[in-house]
Parts: structure tokens; sequence; C-alpha cells
């Protein structure tokens, strides 16, 4: 896993959870894309670990 990889990772926690706060006191207009952003985050480190796990050599 490289460092691109870790980074989307942490966004992605830190995103959501800022998101879950604001939604939960009172701030959901803002809270809700906050989470959203996280979510995506998250997909694009997934993509990235799966394409690590295929190797250089696949070409599919």
């Amino acid at each position: 896993m490289n460092g691109a990889t870790i980074a989307f990772i942490m966004a992605g926690f830190i995103a959501f959870g800022v998101g879950a706060y604001l939604a939960a006191t009172g701030e959901r207009g803002l809270g809700v894309p906050f989470m959203g952003v996280g979510l995506i985050f998250q997909v694009l480190a997934l993509r990235q670990i799966k394409n690590a796990k295929k190797g250089p050599g696949d070409a599919g």
C-alpha cells in the first residue's frame, strides 16, 4: 500500500466523521455532503487497493 492509498483512507475516515458530527449537532445540510465526500474517498482507496492486488503484469 502506498502513501496515496493511506491518504485516501484517512481522508475518508476524517471527512465521514466530521460529517457525522455536523449532522448530529444540527448542521445536517453541511454534514451530509461531508459524509458523501468521505464515502467517495473510501471508494477511491478501495479501487487503489484492488488495482494493487492485480499487479503490474495483468492486462485486464
